[in-house]
Protein backbone atom coordinates (compact mmCIF):
# COMPACT_ATOMS: atom_id res chain seq x y z
CA UNK A 1 0.00 0.00 0.00
CA UNK A 2 1.49 3.32 -0.87
CA UNK A 3 1.24 6.20 1.83
CA UNK A 4 -1.71 8.07 -0.51
CA UNK A 5 -3.82 5.34 -0.47
CA UNK A 6 -6.41 5.48 2.41
CA UNK A 7 -7.29 2.76 4.82
CA UNK A 8 -11.25 2.10 5.04
CA UNK A 9 -11.79 -0.24 8.48
CA UNK A 10 -14.12 -2.98 8.08
CA UNK A 11 -17.39 -3.72 9.58
CA UNK A 12 -16.44 -4.85 13.08
CA UNK A 13 -12.57 -3.57 12.81
CA UNK A 14 -13.46 -0.77 14.97
CA UNK A 15 -14.47 -3.25 18.09
CA UNK A 16 -11.91 -2.40 20.41
CA UNK A 17 -11.36 -6.04 21.81
CA UNK A 18 -10.34 -7.13 18.34
CA UNK A 19 -7.83 -4.50 17.40
CA UNK A 20 -6.43 -5.24 21.21
CA UNK A 21 -5.90 -8.90 20.50
CA UNK A 22 -4.62 -7.97 17.01
CA UNK A 23 -2.68 -5.62 18.04
CA UNK A 24 -1.27 -7.83 21.30
CA UNK A 25 -0.32 -10.45 18.59
CA UNK A 26 2.23 -7.90 16.83
CA UNK A 27 3.42 -6.64 20.16
CA UNK A 28 4.23 -10.74 20.82
CA UNK A 29 5.41 -11.52 17.60
CA UNK A 30 7.91 -8.56 18.16
CA UNK A 31 8.70 -9.77 21.26
CA UNK A 32 9.90 -12.95 20.22
CA UNK A 33 12.24 -11.16 17.11
CA UNK A 34 14.11 -9.05 19.98
CA UNK A 35 14.30 -12.43 22.12
CA UNK A 36 15.46 -14.03 19.79
CA UNK A 37 13.19 -16.57 19.87
CA UNK A 38 13.11 -17.49 16.50
CA UNK A 39 11.48 -20.91 16.90
CA UNK A 40 8.15 -20.00 18.52
CA UNK A 41 8.51 -16.69 16.20
CA UNK A 42 8.19 -19.56 13.52
CA UNK A 43 5.74 -21.03 14.76
CA UNK A 44 3.53 -17.94 14.00
CA UNK A 45 3.79 -18.97 10.37
CA UNK A 46 1.49 -20.59 8.34
CA UNK A 47 2.36 -23.36 6.00
CA UNK A 48 1.38 -21.72 2.96
CA UNK A 49 3.08 -17.83 4.44
CA UNK A 50 4.72 -15.29 2.35
CA UNK A 51 7.09 -12.98 4.26
CA UNK A 52 7.91 -9.69 1.78
CA UNK A 53 10.57 -6.77 2.45
CA UNK A 54 10.33 -4.89 -1.57
CA UNK A 55 13.24 -2.76 -2.35
CA UNK A 56 12.31 0.55 -2.83
CA UNK A 57 8.32 2.09 -2.88
CA UNK A 58 6.51 0.64 -6.08
CA UNK A 59 8.49 -2.81 -6.73
CA UNK A 60 6.74 -5.70 -8.08
CA UNK A 61 8.27 -8.87 -6.96
CA UNK A 62 7.29 -10.26 -10.23
CA UNK A 63 10.44 -8.49 -12.09
CA UNK A 64 12.12 -6.56 -9.37
CA UNK A 65 15.02 -7.23 -7.19
CA UNK A 66 14.04 -7.55 -3.31
CA UNK A 67 15.28 -7.47 0.02
CA UNK A 68 13.44 -10.46 1.04
CA UNK A 69 11.03 -12.85 -0.37
CA UNK A 70 10.70 -15.67 1.53
CA UNK A 71 7.73 -19.05 1.64
CA UNK A 72 7.73 -20.52 4.68
CA UNK A 73 10.10 -23.24 4.04
CA UNK A 74 12.94 -20.40 3.56
CA UNK A 75 11.87 -18.90 6.73
CA UNK A 76 12.85 -22.08 8.57
CA UNK A 77 16.25 -21.96 6.83
CA UNK A 78 16.27 -18.84 7.77
CA UNK A 79 15.67 -19.36 11.67
CA UNK A 80 18.02 -22.69 11.29
CA UNK A 81 20.84 -20.77 9.96
CA UNK A 82 20.45 -17.67 12.49
CA UNK A 83 20.46 -20.41 15.15
CA UNK A 84 23.43 -22.37 14.01
CA UNK A 85 25.98 -20.39 15.03
CA UNK A 86 26.92 -20.39 11.39
CA UNK A 87 25.16 -17.04 10.68
CA UNK A 88 29.05 -15.00 10.31
CA UNK A 89 26.78 -12.48 9.21
CA UNK A 90 25.13 -12.28 12.51
CA UNK A 91 28.35 -12.78 14.37
CA UNK A 92 27.68 -11.63 17.30
CA UNK A 93 23.83 -11.47 16.56
CA UNK A 94 22.01 -7.91 16.25
CA UNK A 95 20.07 -6.95 19.61
CA UNK A 96 16.84 -5.42 18.09
CA UNK A 97 13.65 -3.46 19.71
CA UNK A 98 10.41 -3.36 18.04
CA UNK A 99 8.27 -0.31 18.50
CA UNK A 100 4.98 -0.78 16.91
CA UNK A 101 1.93 1.63 16.49
CA UNK A 102 -1.12 3.02 14.64
CA UNK A 103 -2.24 -0.92 14.45
CA UNK A 104 -5.51 -0.96 12.42
CA UNK A 105 -7.56 -3.13 10.89
CA UNK A 106 -8.00 -2.32 6.88
CA UNK A 107 -10.65 -2.97 4.86
CA UNK A 108 -10.16 -2.34 1.23
CA UNK A 109 -11.29 -5.75 0.04
CA UNK A 110 -8.10 -7.20 -0.50
CA UNK A 111 -8.49 -9.85 1.79
CA UNK A 112 -11.59 -12.75 2.23
CA UNK A 113 -12.84 -13.27 5.61
CA UNK A 114 -12.00 -14.59 8.02
CA UNK A 115 -8.63 -13.20 7.54
CA UNK A 116 -8.09 -9.67 8.26
CA UNK A 117 -5.73 -7.28 6.96
CA UNK A 118 -4.02 -5.70 9.24
CA UNK A 119 -2.01 -2.41 8.83
CA UNK A 120 0.87 -0.77 11.29
CA UNK A 121 3.85 1.21 11.48
CA UNK A 122 6.84 0.16 13.04
CA UNK A 123 9.95 1.02 13.87
CA UNK A 124 13.47 -1.46 14.37
CA UNK A 125 16.24 -0.44 16.78
CA UNK A 126 19.47 -2.47 15.34
CA UNK A 127 22.34 -2.39 17.59
CA UNK A 128 25.53 -4.48 16.60
CA UNK A 129 28.77 -4.21 16.85
CA UNK A 130 28.96 -0.58 17.97
CA UNK A 131 26.76 0.67 16.01
CA UNK A 132 22.87 1.63 16.59
CA UNK A 133 20.56 1.74 13.22
CA UNK A 134 16.97 2.49 12.77
CA UNK A 135 14.95 0.92 9.93
CA UNK A 136 11.37 2.15 10.11
CA UNK A 137 7.91 1.14 7.67
CA UNK A 138 4.79 0.49 7.45
CA UNK A 139 3.69 -3.34 8.02
CA UNK A 140 1.19 -5.25 6.98
CA UNK A 141 -0.12 -8.79 8.27
CA UNK A 142 -2.37 -10.92 6.96
CA UNK A 143 -3.59 -12.80 10.04
CA UNK A 144 -5.87 -15.98 10.17
CA UNK A 145 -7.73 -17.39 13.32
CA UNK A 146 -5.76 -20.19 14.50
CA UNK A 147 -7.75 -23.05 15.91
CA UNK A 148 -6.13 -22.48 19.42
CA UNK A 149 -8.38 -18.82 19.48
CA UNK A 150 -5.15 -16.96 18.27
CA UNK A 151 -3.96 -15.93 14.54
CA UNK A 152 -1.54 -17.34 12.25
CA UNK A 153 0.41 -15.02 9.78
CA UNK A 154 0.02 -15.57 6.15
CA UNK A 155 1.35 -12.54 4.76
CA UNK A 156 3.92 -10.03 6.32
CA UNK A 157 4.92 -7.17 4.22
CA UNK A 158 7.51 -4.73 5.48
CA UNK A 159 8.20 -1.09 3.27
CA UNK A 160 11.00 0.46 4.96
CA UNK A 161 10.87 3.82 4.35
CA UNK A 162 14.70 3.52 3.28
CA UNK A 163 14.48 0.95 1.39
CA UNK A 164 15.78 2.18 -1.72
CA UNK A 165 18.89 3.13 -0.20
CA UNK A 166 22.13 1.12 0.61
CA UNK A 167 20.98 -0.27 3.86
CA UNK A 168 24.50 -2.94 4.74
CA UNK A 169 23.95 -6.14 6.72
CA UNK A 170 19.98 -6.59 7.30
CA UNK A 171 20.43 -10.28 7.35
CA UNK A 172 18.36 -10.24 11.01
CA UNK A 173 14.72 -10.95 10.83
CA UNK A 174 13.14 -7.48 10.58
Amino acid sequence: MSASETVRPVAGSQDPALLADVAAFLYHEAELLDALRLEEWLELYAEDAVYWIPQGPDADPRVDVQLLLDDRTRLRERVLRLSSGFAYSQDPASRTIHLIGNVRIAGDGEVEPPALDVRSVQQVTEVRRGRQLQYVGHFRHVLSPSGDGGWTIRRKEVRLANSDLPLGNVTFLI
